[in-house]
């Protein structure tokens, strides 16, 4: 009986193991309100990754968000949008289709970290980079199976795209723990601003009250189906511009492990880098939130206390308690107002970062068969922060870029 049972496991996973060397995806990139692609334009590329065949679109939705924005405030630009959707029961191209995508190109083969950086060294400038999707703190997830992207195995293609990316350039990273390895060693590398986080990445989407909720937190009765506070003009929900992503409120405890030890409510930019002179760790900051989906519409040209408000917006979280956002941005404006800038944003220990990396370490368990990090068996190395600044100073970076920006 034994032999019978060892047998059937055996078979069950070589057969496993056979069918995702056999699996071959497909990826597709698409212009958002464009129909002719040109690698010499001025383009904003979103990288949705892979839903791994969970029933939601909304990674792709917060990608359309975001390119919106774009086309708002940089009319002329390029928008390209590069995913394998993946959505359970639904075509990818149906995804492209569903929020009127023109897919001009599509790839028979799986979108590995390879794939993705071909398509990006093939454009000629390029202003910004987002992803929204899955991650661990080591690779972004691309595709299905292992197609994921680490920063550290294409360092080489890496450097060839820094003289593509255009001057206050910056990437966003919307994803689970993203801050601790992959947004510090890519911007070690591009040498631009690379924001990322130091928790869970969860959904959020827009109320009646022109707040942004997570789905924790909503409130029934809110509910909208259209959009009238992010854009320069009212938008169906249906066309995916009610959802955007952000950092979750507390500790990361999924997947990987629980990371109890500390986390951090936003996401955190870093500049890892060491020739600020012209400032573009800053411009590069606040020009992302010129084109983030929050409470208002902005531009170059907004005053500074509609940068105030995105830029709390970035930082501080809601809740279902309406006083919670309240009490982040009355936390943090005192802290500046007093100069010791010290205000705890994160329920639990707040994590100590600056603009090179944040002091946490994520240790885990090897893996009973075969090499790697074993899930569930992870947490963080850290120290007790009783004097939490990282917020605060991070709004005083995005006010001094948005100056910048205004000169």
């Amino acid at each position: 009986m034994k032999k019978l049972i060892f047998l059937v496991i055996f078979l069950h996973f070589n057969l496993n193991s056979a069918f995702a060397g056999l699996y071959k995806g497909e990826y597709s990139l698409g212009l958002f309100k464009d129909s002719i692609f040109n690698a010499s334009k001025i383009t904003h590329v979103i990288i949705v990754g892979s839903a791994a065949k969970e029933d939601s679109d909304q990674f792709f939705q917060a990608g359309v968000a975001r390119a919106f924005r774009y086309k708002e405030v940089n009319p002329l630009d390029q928008v390209v949008i590069m995913s394998s959707p993946e959505v359970r029961r639904t075509e990818d191209a149906e995804v492209f289709n569903e929020f009127n995508i023109f897919v001009f190109k599509t790839v028979k083969d799986t979108f590995t970290g390879d794939k993705l950086m071909k398509e990006l060294n093939e454009l000629e400038k390029i202003a910004s980079i987002d992803f929204f999707g899955h991650s661990s703190p080591w690779g972004l997830k691309l595709g299905k199976t292992d197609a994921a992207f680490d920063p550290t195995e294409f360092t080489q293609s890496l450097t060839k795209l820094k003289s593509k990316m255009l001057p206050n350039s910056y990437m966003t990273i919307s994803s689970c723990n993203s801050g601790f390895y992959i947004a510090p060693e890519i911007s070690r590398v591009l040498e631009i601003p690379v924001s990322g986080s130091l928790t869970s990445s969860v959904f959020e989407r827009i109320e009646s009250d022109g707040a942004w909720y997570k789905e924790d937190d909503w409130t029934k009765d809110n509910y909208v189906e259209v959009n009238n506070n992010s854009y320069n003009e009212d938008v169906s929900c249906a066309l995916g511009l009610c959802w955007r992503m952000k950092a979750s409120r507390f500790n990361y405890s999924s997947y990987w492990g629980q990371f109890k030890e500390g986390g951090l409510s936003f996401y955190k930019f870093f500049c890892n880098f060491e020739n600020n002179s012209d400032g573009r760790c800053e411009k590069g900051m606040a020009k992302s939130l010129l084109t983030f989906p929050s409470v208002r519409p902005l531009t170059n040209k907004s005053t500074t206390e509609d940068f105030k408000a995105v830029a709390f917006d970035w930082i501080c979280s809601t809740a279902n308690d309406k006083t919670y956002f309240k009490n982040c941005v009355a936390g943090v404006a005192s802290a500046i107002a007093r100069g010791d800038l010290v205000f705890q944003t994160h329920p639990g220990n707040e994590l100590i970062c600056d603009f090179k990396s944040c002091k946490a370490t994520v240790v885990c368990k090897k893996k009973i068969f075969g090499s790697g990090p074993r899930p569930g068996g992870c947490n963080l190395q850290t120290e007790v922060n009783n004097t939490p600044t990282t917020a605060a100073r991070e709004m005083l970076s995005l006010l001094k870029g948005f100056n910048a920006l205004k000169k």
